[in-house]
């Protein structure tokens, strides 16, 4: 979906308002690094001690491909920092921190990097006191976040020096994988980089989050369309066979004590150990094991599996398992 004018605005709220926040957000990420990226390819081994307990979950595929993306993040408040935490653990290629606004009271409440050390003390119209500048939210971390991996570049956009900066923020699009916004901007200046990341040769992805108090929002636009590896995320579902009836297609009952079969119309499985149906969904009879099948459901422990006619068969089947097979899937939602 693409932000528009239409779009509310982020509302102004009291400044502490995105301060209590623990969101976790999954970006999708380019297969290519950018140029300037010092990311290792796509390609590249996959440490597998440091990130052992997320490949069990994103498999290798997805970590590489994580490897080689870099993000630019605008807001380093309460959730700027817990995005900017969770992407760096999980071994993102880089992230640029955006904000150069100064920390205040407020930011002590949600963001954990920030001591009262690094508030600044003098009025607005003072260079901080000391004769140097007044460093903002982003410089401040960056540091400690650098800490929580090494093989993660982070720096900050020290050319940027105010949230109102459109020349500034637009600039910070080219070259990156995702833009994510975690701070209230106008919304002509939203727009203006949700359209300056579908522009983009790398077609960057677009997320706008806010967390205000007890209620949060989010906002992604990942293009016209986009390709997910996993649509739900569960492990496969499996199932055993009751029967599978000899007709035009071929309608399978599951065995309703192990529960629903939790397959969706469009899914494809396989199967194995059929015994029965004339051999047509056994290995030898060249439908089982590696051979995938899609799936139309009818009912929470039926479906029929169109394309195959089992009309001619002797026999219907009474025994074997199926497994449920994910399959690349291609969302695209309409503004």
């Amino acid at each position: 979906r693409k932000m528009t004018a239409d779009d509310d605005a982020a509302s102004s709220s009291s400044p502490g308002s995105d301060l209590q926040s623990h969101s976790n957000i999954t970006m999708a990420s380019s297969s290519e690094a950018p140029p300037s990226s010092p990311a290792p390819a796509s390609t590249a081994e996959v440490d597998e001690k440091l990130y052992s307990r997320q490949l069990y979950v994103m498999g290798h595929e997805a970590q590489r491909r994580m490897m080689a993306s870099r993000a630019v993040l605008i807001g380093v408040s309460g959730l700027g920092i817990e995005v900017a935490k969770n992407i760096i653990l999980a071994g993102i290629s880089g992230v640029t921190l955006c904000d150069p606004e100064a920390p205040t009271s407020f930011d002590l409440g949600g963001n954990f990097y920030l001591t009262e050390g690094d508030l600044n003390k003098c009025d607005e119209s003072s260079d901080g006191g000391d004769g140097n500048e007044r460093k903002g939210r982003a410089e401040l971390c960056r540091d400690q976040l650098a800490e929580l991996n090494e093989y993660v570049k982070v720096d900050v956009a020290s050319n940027v020096t105010s949230l109102k900066d459109e020349a500034g923020l637009l600039g910070l699009v080219d070259g990156a994988s995702v833009v994510v916004i975690t701070v209230p901007l106008s919304t002509s200046l939203l727009c203006a980089m949700n359209d300056r990341c579908r522009a983009s040769p790398t077609k960057t992805r677009f997320i706008y989050a806010l967390s205000t108090g007890v209620f949060g929002s989010v906002f992604c636009d990942f293009g016209e369309s986009f390709v997910v590896s996993d649509k739900d995320g569960e492990n496969p579902a499996t199932s055993q066979v009751e029967n599978i009836l000899t007709s035009n297609p071929a309608v399978v009952k599951v065995l309703e004590d192990q529960g629903r079969h939790g397959l969706e119309t469009g899914d494809h499985v396989t199967f194995s150990k059929v015994k029965g149906l004339d051999g047509l969904l056994s290995s030898e009879g060249g439908g089982g094991d590696s051979i995938t099948h899609e799936v139309k459901v009818t009912g929470p422990f039926t479906f029929e599996l169109p394309g195959i006619d089992a009309s001619a068969c002797a026999e219907p089947a009474t025994q074997g398992y199926i497994t449920q097979v994910k399959t690349p899937a291609t969302l695209s939602f309409k503004s």
